[in-house]
């Protein structure tokens, strides 16, 4: 045998030793044949079964893409309020980061901008002459090429402006990657390897095959939560002038407290308590009807009121200096000075860490409100300046498991970060097991049936040729399911669907080169002459179909969803599996027969 032939014969070895290995901790988790420790810590990947086997849930939500659009807009809109503030000689650009309650005042009688839709903003000035100065370079100095301005009206004061279309266009499917991404790194988070998380257009469609009742409500929260962070300063002063008693409901009460508030010394702040069940609902309807100050914004807590739990507001400034994306890690610990409670541990990254410095030296003597998704956590007072990159949520009086299971779910998703706008539950569909068995059982069935016909048809009529055919589908089935197993793969009826077929075109590869040897060897000529000319005669023919139909896969994959692309991304693995092994492989063990001394014939039926 030449050299080549023996390196040849290794990469056969080698392929079908690795994938053998790669499916036999499968394998072993099926009950079928049990694997070694070393070959399951080695080979960790799985192949995992789809929803449409094993059951499970679906879930479908919808991205508020209005929201997301109008967050941008809004920033955008003051970092314009206060570069026209400067303008307007109103403020320096060193007090935007706080503002004092007569520079709000007085920016306010400037300068009154407005949020108009999803996308637009109108700018009145109380001196029209600062009109010609909101020009183009003065819009894009200030928010970059995301702004274009609509008209200017020097009478009246008003310039109005809005987001071009390229760029909401943009935020939509940012908004949509990010929120596809996030989901996916807190299902990762809990170890749920054989979830899968879909976009389509606006809506994000999450399966989970198999887990109980249980742990879908826990899931359901975990994805679902937008886990904005946001480190806002507590308006102690000005509270006085926003709970004012009016419009109270039954169960709500107007509480006040002794705070500090920097300059002002201690002051008495009111806000709104509730209690009992709905407590928070209520509260929250009572703040849709109050009128807040320019920057200004109302979140409630949980707090110990005298019947059991209740809930109360707090006066924040809206603009969060530190928030969720300046995180760099964030991890369960226990409060020593409270029992051993657990808490929320944050450590910041660079860029956090001086911005949270800067905060709390610009705020000592004010509470800072640590805000998760709306909701104030704890309001401690700054006694001084924090420089250790560090802080700390803590999670109420309750019940030590539910607080360390609170403590767990935020964790996973400030790690996994925010996502980017609320989600909108739009359809949940619970498939049962019973559904799932009855699938696979079906599939299997007919996959099985069908592999097994072709083997025995191959064998009887192609004879040694034809047992070396079925022992080439056979590496070529390995593989494929190696190639799933690396990449942990899901497993689903339509890919079943395509290992079945894939299976008949590695014969149809086979019977090509066989067909073609059977006419070299009639014609008179040798095994080996008529084994090399008809596998170079067969080459452009088995060529050509593979190509077809990796082309039929291609376009499959590019413009099919969900379980198309799954039968799509099978069929291309199969259709590289099959030229591998029906060219190659099949081709070393041809030439190791036909290359014996004195042989006269080659059995191919």
């Amino acid at each position: 045998m030449e050299k080549s032939w023996y390196l040849r014969l290794s990469v056969v070895v080698f392929a079908a030793i690795f994938g053998f290995l790669s499916i036999w901790p499968t394998i072993h988790d099926l009950g079928w044949l049990s694997a070694p420790e070393w070959v399951r810590s080695t080979f960790t990947g799985r192949i995992s079964p789809g929803l449409d086997i094993k059951g499970g849930l679906r879930l479908s939500y919808e991205v508020e893409l209005d929201t997301y659009i109008e967050e941008q807009r809004n920033r955008r809109a003051r970092d314009l309020l206060y570069a026209a503030g400067e303008l307007a000689g109103v403020i320096d650009k060193e007090q935007t980061a706080q503002l004092t309650d007569a520079q709000r005042r007085a920016l306010d009688e400037a300068i009154q901008v407005d949020r108009v839709g999803t996308d637009r903003i109108r700018m009145t000035f109380k001196d029209p002459s600062l009109v010609d100065k909101i020009d183009r370079p003065f819009v894009r100095e200030t928010v970059g090429e995301l702004l274009r301005i609509d008209s200017r009206d020097r009478a009246s004061g008003v310039v109005n402006l809005s987001v071009r279309e390229d760029i909401v266009e943009g935020w939509r499917e940012t908004a949509v990657d990010q929120a596809r991404k996030t989901i996916e790194n807190r299902i990762d988070t809990l170890g749920l390897r054989e979830a899968s998380v879909i976009a389509r257009d606006s809506d994000i469609i999450v399966e989970i095959p198999g887990a109980d009742d249980a742990a879908f409500e826990r899931i359901k929260g975990i994805i679902s939560k937008t886990a904005r962070l946001d480190f806002k300063i507590v308006d102690s002063a000005g509270a006085s002038a926003v709970f004012t008693g009016e419009h109270l409901e039954e169960g709500v009460s107007l509480q006040t407290e002794q705070a500090l508030d920097g300059p002002h010394g201690t002051v008495v702040a009111p806000y709104y308590m509730a209690s009992g069940e709905g407590a928070r609902e209520r509260l929250e309807a009572i703040i849709e009807q109050l009128t807040l100050p320019r920057e200004r914004v109302v979140s409630v807590g949980e707090v110990d009121g005298t019947d059991g739990k209740a809930w109360r507001t707090y006066l924040l400034v809206d603009m969060a200096e530190v928030t969720g994306e300046d995180i760099d890690d964030a991890f369960v610990a226990f409060d020593q000075t409270a029992g051993n409670r657990p808490v929320v541990s944050i450590r910041f990254k660079t860029r956090g860490a001086r911005a949270f410095d800067e905060l709390t030296a610009r705020n000592v003597n004010r509470r800072m409100a640590i805000v998760l998704d709306d909701r104030v956590y704890t309001a401690p007072n700054i006694n001084e300046r924090i420089s250790g990159g560090s802080a700390q949520i803590s999670l109420g009086s309750g019940p030590y498991q539910q607080a360390l299971d609170e403590a767990n779910d935020i964790v996973v998703v400030l790690k996994a970060g925010a996502l980017p706008a609320p989600l909108r539950p739009a359809n949940e569909q619970i498939i049962g097991p019973s559904l799932g068995e009855d699938a696979i059982l079906a599939g299997a069935k007919g996959a099985v049936a069908g592999i097994a016909l072709i083997l025995l048809f191959m064998g009887v009529y192609y004879m040694l040729a034809g047992v070396i055919a079925n022992a080439m589908v056979l590496l070529n089935l390995v593989l494929q399911l190696a190639v799933m197993s690396f990449f942990e793969a899901t497993l689903t009826l339509p890919g079943i669907a395509a290992l079945a077929l894939t299976v008949g075109m590695a014969v149809d590869t086979n019977v090509l080169i066989t067909e073609r040897i059977r006419e070299e060897l009639r014609s008179g000529k040798s095994p080996r002459t008529a084994v090399d000319q008809g596998f170079e005669r067969a080459f452009s023919s088995v060529f050509d179909s593979q190509i077809t139909t990796l082309i039929a896969g291609v376009v499959l994959f590019q413009y099919g969803t969900g379980p198309i692309k799954g039968f799509a991304v099978m069929l291309m693995i199969g259709i590289a599996g099959s030229l591998f092994t029906g060219i190659f492989c099949s081709r070393v063990v041809f030439d190791f027969i036909v290359r014996r001394p004195n042989l006269k014939t080659l059995s191919v039926g």
